[in-house]
């Protein structure tokens, strides 16, 4: 049995050059290269036209938002693009890579989960957060994160396998 790889887009809001959300970016992007099981389709939202997102999100199998925490939420470019998705988003993995001031990041994810809840998508319980002092030469200080990704990707792969499955056998009713 020849198991296909599963599409994970990664989706950012913006890559320039030394910003320290691309960085992060960059970084996990490598993590999930590492992750056999996953063919990274990189989304960034500053030059991705919104009107691509749904069929993308769509032929996706999960996704994994990068996103910075602006005034103990997420940025206003964020929400548009999710919001003009809609439909796909309905029984897909959602996980965060989040980044920013002393939660670092975390309540940004906190309040997408609550945004994923009302669009029927299974968001990952774990997430990964930063602080810039956590990066050093576009790389995360601590040795530990490299294993924290790569369980994060785990779950996000059990649950993308799982609700493919799930889709493929019966469409979601929501």
């Amino acid at each position: 049995m020849t198991v296909h790889p599963l599409r994970l887009v990664v989706l950012t809001r913006n890559l320039d050059a030394g910003r320290f959300g691309t960085a992060v970016t960059r970084w996990f992007a490598r993590e999930v290269e590492r992750a056999d099981e996953f063919k990274l389709d990189l989304i960034d939202l500053s030059v991705v036209p919104l009107t691509e997102l749904p069929g993308r999100i769509e032929d996706a199998d999960a996704v994994m938002i990068v996103t910075a925490e602006y005034n103990h939420a997420y940025p206003g470019d964020v929400k548009t693009a999710i919001d003009a998705v809609r439909r796909p988003w309905y029984a897909k993995p959602v996980g965060f890579v989040v980044y920013g001031g002393r939660s670092g990041g975390l309540r940004a994810a906190e309040q997408l989960r609550l945004v994923f809840g009302e669009l029927h998508a299974v968001t990952i319980r774990d997430s990964l957060g930063f602080r810039e002092e956590d990066f050093t030469e576009g790389e995360p200080a601590d040795p530990t994160t490299t294993a924290a990704a790569a369980a994060l990707l785990r779950q996000l792969a059990w649950w993308a396998r799982s609700l493919r499955d799930a889709r493929a056998n019966q469409p979601y009713p929501g």
